[in-house]
This record gives structure tokens, sequence and C-alpha cells, in this order.
């Protein structure tokens, strides 16, 4: 079984798809399955895995967002059995499924990642709309199947019209090695991109409103600072005066670890998120989380590990002043909570068998799996 995964650029490796697209291909390839990437982005400073990177782009391939080359690939893919894997939509790689023949033994799959939220259709959406309409929802008309990562994300797809079957698998995530009696400092820590989208607006008025009764916390960001948004967000948290706060540009590997894993509490207020990695990343870790419905994490509080509220300033305000207050003893037990629910359900090992007898589904005869939904 062939098994393609296609996704606009693996560069960034403290993005949540590419850690995930990258980390599944892997899996898959690990499993003795033909799993490789196909890939528009530029080459990624290391690449950790096994599973074949083949990239199909310069830089003006990279900026119109087609390559011949790449073209020339897929058609050579469609003609005998195998799955297509693409990842994202908006860009003009995601068209790929146009150029497939409707008798092609290849099946195609789509995992949208986010991108047909609310939240996501609505932003720039005089831009999108017309794309949409004209190329990008006939596209997705061409799927054999979509792949969701949280109910949340199924909706999003039936509500824009797609019909056809769902794969509710979540993403997988790495579970690292803390020590016994890890220590805790008095951290609040955001890690994710510096976006709109991530509630940064909201929470540095929450953090401002509540700081002064808490005068031996920190606020921690950790996030791309090399765009105009991040500068902006920088730019506000000065004009506030918001105090003990402090900015550490992205963090990878073990530094990354050391800061998820030391702090005393975690938080994403994001308005929008398919699934939320870094909000696994920290559970991972042993750290609670605070987060908002606009996440798939609305079983935090079911699972003892966080809470889960409304995305806006007073609840996160509520929230935050809540968790800071607790003792240290019960938050390091919500942590452990947290890890131990990742370790039961979001193991790389059973997201990835999961992922491989929907291929299989789709490819040949056998039983439909539970987690697929049909209509």
């Amino acid at each position: 079984m062939q098994i393609t995964q296609i996704i606009q650029g693996v560069h960034n490796p403290s993005a949540g798809p590419t850690y995930s697209v990258a980390k599944l291909a892997d899996e898959l390839y690990k499993s003795n399955l033909n799993a490789s990437i196909l890939t528009l982005g530029k080459q990624p400073e290391k690449w950790p895995y096994q599973a074949k990177l083949n990239i199909y782009s310069g830089w003006i391939e990279r900026h119109i967002g087609i390559s011949f080359n790449l073209i020339k690939e897929l058609r050579k893919h469609a003609l005998q059995p195998g799955i297509l894997h693409g990842h994202g939509i908006w860009r003009i790689t995601n068209l790929f499924p146009l150029l497939i023949p409707k008798n092609s033994p290849t099946k195609i799959i789509c995992s949208p990642r986010g991108t047909l939220s609310e939240w996501s259709m609505k932003y720039k959406s005089t831009v999108k709309m017309p794309f949409w309409k004209l190329l990008q929802k006939p596209a997705l008309l061409h799927c054999h199947c979509f792949h969701a990562t949280s109910k949340a994300e199924y909706e999003d797809i039936r509500r824009v019209g797609l019909h056809g079957p769902v794969a509710l698998i979540p993403n997988g995530i790495d579970i690292p090695e803390i020590p016994p009696s890890k220590p805790h400092k008095k951290q609040v820590v955001f890690l994710s991109r510096i976006n709109p989208i991530k509630g940064l607006d909201i929470l540095l008025p929450a953090w401002k409103a509540i700081s002064s009764n808490f005068n031996d916390w920190e606020l921690v960001i950790a996030g791309p600072l090399n765009n105009n948004y991040a500068q902006s967000v920088q730019a506000r948290a000065h004009r506030l005066k918001i105090p003990r706060i402090k900015f550490v540009d992205e963090v990878l590997d073990q530094e990354k670890n050391k800061l998820l894993s030391e702090a005393s509490l975690f938080v994403l207020p994001s308005y929008s998120e398919n699934f939320g990695m870094a909000v696994v990343e920290a559970l991972a870790h042993g750290t609670p989380v605070i987060t908002t419905t606009g996440t798939p994490w609305t079983k935090l509080k079911e699972k003892k590990c966080g809470w889960c509220i409304n995305p806006d300033q007073n609840a996160l305000e509520y929230a935050l002043q809540e968790a800071m207050s607790q003792p240290p003893e019960l938050l390091k037990e919500m942590g452990r909570n947290g890890r131990h629910w990742m370790q039961t359900d979001y193991s790389w090992q059973h997201v990835t068998k999961m992922m491989q007898q929907t291929y299989e589904w789709l490819l040949s005869d056998t039983p439909k799996p539970d987690w697929i939904i049909e209509e």
C-alpha cells in the first residue's frame, strides 16, 4: 500500500499540523507501510523521521503554490492502488483532488486541520469565498473520505456541505519522560503560534486584572515573534504596563519540554482549534490546562486536569484566579491525571492503528471501523 501525505510545508517543527503529519507518516512507515510526504515547503533544518520527504519546489513554486513536477508525481501515483492524504485547504496544493481521474484506483482523504471552522471560514472571507465556491469545495467533493481530529471538526465538515465518510481520529502525541517529582515554577505558560485566533487579546487584559493578587506568579508567552501580529501583542503588553509577563520567542525540543514540565499551569484561550496540539503537549508533560469551548477539550473538567471556559475575558479571569489559588499538590495531581489520559487515549501506536485500518477500509472490502461516520 502506497500512502502519500500531502502538506504545504514542513519547515516549522513547532506548528501542530507539521508535527502531526510528519509523525503520522513516520509511524506508518515503521509499521511496514510505504508512507512518504510530498510538499512544496522548504527543506527543514533537520528531518528526524524515517518516512521519505519529497520536496517538489523551489522559491517560485512555493510562492505560486504549484509545481509541474508535483503534478507529474500525483498523476503517476493515481495509476496504482494507494492513498493520497491531503492536509489543510486554501492553497493551490490542496486542490490536488481535481487532478486525479475519477476511475483512479487511488483513494483520496482530506484532513482539514481546522480550516473549516466557523472562525476560519469568516476570517478574510472576501478572499476565501470565491476560492471556496469555484475551486476548493469542488476539489473536496472528489475526496473519498475526510479525517476529523475531533467531534467539533466533524461538525464543521458537515456544516459546509461535505457528506462523504468521516474518520474521527485524534492526533497522536509523544509521551515525554519527566522526573518522578518534577519541579514546578509559579508560571502560567502560553505556547503556540502568536496569531489572532489564539486569544491573546483577552489573555493580556485578563492577566493584568488578576495579577496583583498573585505577585509571585509569572506569565510566559512562547511563540515565534518575527511577525507583525506578534510585535503588536508585545507593544500592547508594554502599553498596558502588564506586570510579570515574559516573551521568550519560539521554543523547541528540550527547551520546550523544560518549559512545559516546570510550569504550574498552561493556558490557550483560543477562539477556534480543530484539535490543539499545544493542549495535548502540556497534558502529556503533566501540566493542568486552561482552554476554551472553541477547542475540543471540553472533557478537561471531567478528567480532573483543567478548565474549559467560554472564550471571553471575564471567564478567563475567573479561571486563572481559581487555578492559581489551588494548592500546589492539587495542581500536581491534576497534571498526573492529564498525563494518564494522554497515555491511554492519544499514544501514537493507538492513533496509527486507527489510521491504517481506515486506509485499508478505503482500499478493500474490510469491515468499516467504528470511528468512521457515514450519513
